[in-house]
């Protein structure tokens, strides 16, 4: 298996290049999570254009609860895929919306990271004027 995570002060990065089953990906995930949690932060910029397996659609199911489980609220995912990859992505999309989060899919990683930075700056400036 292979994945890193970054994390900048408005979002956690996932890269995916070879994982090959649900537990790794739980892993990852948690991991993810963690991030999130330590920083406060709700918008995660997922990129597994690197794959080499697609899952099946019971993973694919169980990857959608893996998501939606201990998700903060109010979050943004952002998953860049190959156009390969669209048909799976898009029901994953479909699956997560319906638990009422929002994940989007992307092919460019450009438009990805401003879709998950989007109104970020908005929500700096209000706890800046709080404080």
């Amino acid at each position: 298996m292979s994945y890193y995570t970054i994390s900048t002060h408005n979002y956690v990065s996932l890269t995916c290049e070879d994982i090959s089953s649900l537990d790794e990906m739980t892993a990852a995930w948690r991991e993810v999570r963690d991030d999130l949690a330590e920083k406060n932060l709700n918008r995660v910029l997922v990129d597994v254009t690197a794959l080499r397996t697609s899952p099946t659609t019971a993973e694919l199911f169980d990857l959608a609860k893996l998501i939606w489980r201990d998700f903060p609220l109010g979050g943004r995912i952002a998953l860049v895929i190959r156009w390969d990859q669209s048909r799976l992505a898009k029901s994953l999309e479909m699956l997560v919306r319906t638990f009422g989060m929002w994940l989007t899919v992307f092919v460019s990683e450009e438009q990805a990271e401003a879709w998950v930075l989007e109104g970020t700056q908005e929500e700096q400036a209000v706890e800046a004027f709080a404080q």
